[in-house]
């Protein structure tokens, strides 16, 4: 009888120990502030207890290899990731959290207009990611927007995701064009939404845009859309800080849409949404021109007379400018 008392005090104890003594399953850690931590693929157990004791996150091993032993019960097992440990988190629910794979969350938001190589690079400048880009998909098929991504994960898979929103985005969207939209594929629409989001980053001006260069589309008049002379000549993969020159506006290349009529052969940067659907649902104008007010916008116009007036409004505009510095 004794011995079967002794037996109980012992277990309550060891239990005590176990469960609630300062590192216990639980008891809340000494952690006084946001820390993560990671277990890599192929870590063994004491590993792992070696790795979160070396950064004092437990304080000693008997309490976590237990727990190790509760989750095989529950044929669960520890996850390689990248763990959050909040303050006073117990141990057992950090346990599970590495059991339940609830890992880091990391976000990448990528802006409208940047081509492929410059998302790729972006991409590349992040080092919890691995491995290499195997190949860049084409121009202008990545999704502008806000990005999760985990700690080990591919670049690869964080670009297809990306191409993956895209063609979503089509599959939604696709059918909204108008019936007498010139414009016969996506890969053309893509192109135009392109050149619409290099033109402005006003919202409100975009369906406006849209509407110059279909209009011109329609007429067989040419783009003369500037973005496509500086994609002709950084390819994409270099910034462009300088004024356009005359000399770039005789660069031979198919994308100079002051040389060629029609769209450039692919798009120059990756839309957004937003300038897709500018050029799906355009404005209804007669617009063939459109030049810079000087005030953060652009003047639009139908014919010639009123375009060449308002450039001699933004070279006023852009002399008085001057004289005020």
């Amino acid at each position: 009888m004794r011995r079967f008392i002794f037996l109980i005090l012992l277990f309550q104890v060891v239990g005590g120990i176990i469960f609630y003594a300062p590192g216990g399953l639980l008891a809340p850690l000494n952690i006084n502030e946001n820390t993560t931590f990671i277990i890599k693929k192929g870590d063994s157990t004491l590993a792992i207890v070696h790795s979160l004791k070396e950064q004092k996150l437990i304080p000693h091993t008997v309490s976590f290899l237990c727990g190790v032993a509760f989750l095989k019960l529950k044929k669960q097992s520890l996850k390689h990731g990248e763990y959050l440990a909040e303050p006073k988190i117990t141990l057992w629910k950090l346990m599970q959290k590495i059991a339940k794979e609830d890992v880091v969350v990391h976000h990448i938001t990528i802006p409208e207009g940047l081509t492929v190589y410059e998302i790729s690079k972006k991409l590349e400048d992040i080092s919890i990611l691995t491995g290499t880009i195997e190949a860049l998909p084409s121009e202008g098929t990545l999704l502008p927007e806000t990005y999760d991504y985990y700690w080990g994960e591919s670049r690869q898979q964080v670009l297809q995701r990306m191409k993956k929103a895209m063609e979503i985005l089509k599959n939604r969207i696709w059918a909204m064009r108008q019936s007498n939209c010139p414009l016969k594929s996506w890969d053309e629409v893509l192109t135009l939404a392109s050149i619409v989001e290099k033109e402005t980053g006003l919202s409100e001006e975009r369906d406006l845009v849209a509407s110059v260069y279909l209009n011109r589309l329609q007429i067989n008049m040419p783009l003369q859309a500037d973005p496509t002379v500086i994609y002709a000549v950084t390819k994409g993969q270099t910034s462009f800080y300088r004024p356009i020159f005359k000399s770039d506006l005789a660069t031979d290349s198919s994308y100079n849409t002051y040389l060629n009529k029609g769209l450039p052969p692919t798009p120059i940067a990756c839309p957004g949404e937003a300038s897709i659907m500018a050029v799906l649902k355009p404005a209804q104008t007669a617009y063939l021109y459109f030049v810079a007010s000087g005030t953060g916008g652009h003047e639009f116009s139908s014919d010639l007379k009123a375009h060449n007036q308002n450039v001699k409004n933004l070279r006023h505009i852009e002399k008085q400018k001057k004289r005020q510095l």
